[in-house]
Formats: structure tokens, C-alpha cells, sequence
């Protein structure tokens, strides 16, 4: 397998490989993604759950319901507590990857904004990328 991607959490004990370039990328201003980072928004790479493999005996998942109702499962390291990633039932075949987790950060190259209508007030947009008030639309 041919490695577009990799990363993993800070202690290093979760690792992933990504064998195709990203999906699509952005930040999320959910409060759900506020939680979890810890901050204003999550930086996320999206990848093609076939195209991931993650290693490590560390991994945990955290499941919950999301906005939509379906359930969301995070994953992250249970030794050092980084988020690696999460999987949505609203969109199976995705894997989202929290951007802070890669080894090459220079890779992360957001395009939008979702869920901008739970930005903090403090947070000011870049007019250069799409703006959805809820989640990603094709439109």
C-alpha cells in the first residue's frame, strides 16, 4: 500500500495510514467539536474509511448521537487522550480525521466551514472558503 497520509495521537501508541488523498477538508463549529478538541472549531481531513488503517492497542471510541440524531463514534487515544478521529452513521464511508493528528500538517488545506451558526463570536471566517450555517452541502 502506497501511503498518501499518516498520523497518529501524541504519545504515539494510536497510528494511521491513509492510502488515497483526502475526500474533502474543513473546520466544524459544532458545540459537539468544540467538546471534543477543547476549542473553537475542529480542523478535519476527510478520508475514504476503505483507504484507512489504524493501529494500535490504544484506540478507543466514544459513541453518542450527533445533531442529526444517527450516532457518532470518536476515537482517541486512551493513554494521552488526543482525538484521532470520528465516524458518522449519517455518512458511512467516511473517516474524519482531526487534521492536528497528521504527521505532515502541511497536507491540511480546509475549503469550508460547517455548522457556523455555533461559531464563537471571537471567531472571524475566511471569505476565501464556503460557509454552511449547518452541515456540508454539495449545492
Amino acid at each position: 500500500m502506497a501511503i498518501y497520509a499518516s498520523g497518529g495521537c501524541l504519545c504515539g501508541a494510536v497510528r494511521y495510514d491513509c492510502d488515497e488523498p483526502p475526500i474533502m477538508q474543513g473546520a466544524c463549529h459544532c458545540r459537539d467539536c468544540q467538546r471534543q478538541t477543547g476549542s473553537a472549531f475542529a480542523t478535519i481531513v476527510i478520508f475514504g474509511k476503505s483507504t484507512m488503517e489504524i493501529s494500535g492497542a490504544g484506540y478507543t471510541v466514544f459513541a453518542h448521537k450527533g445533531a442529526s440524531g444517527q450516532e457518532v463514534r470518536r476515537g482517541f487515544c486512551n493513554k494521552c487522550g488526543s482525538s484521532v478521529l470520528a465516524e458518522y452513521d449519517v455518512t458511512p464511508d467516511f473517516a474524519v480525521v482531526m487534521a492536528g493528528t497528521l504527521d505532515d500538517p502541511s497536507l491540511v488545506k480546509p475549503a469550508w466551514n460547517i455548522y457556523t451558526a455555533g461559531k464563537q463570536p471571537w471567531v472571524e471566517l475566511s471569505p476565501h472558503m464556503k460557509q454552511f450555517e449547518g452541515g456540508f452541502r454539495r449545492d
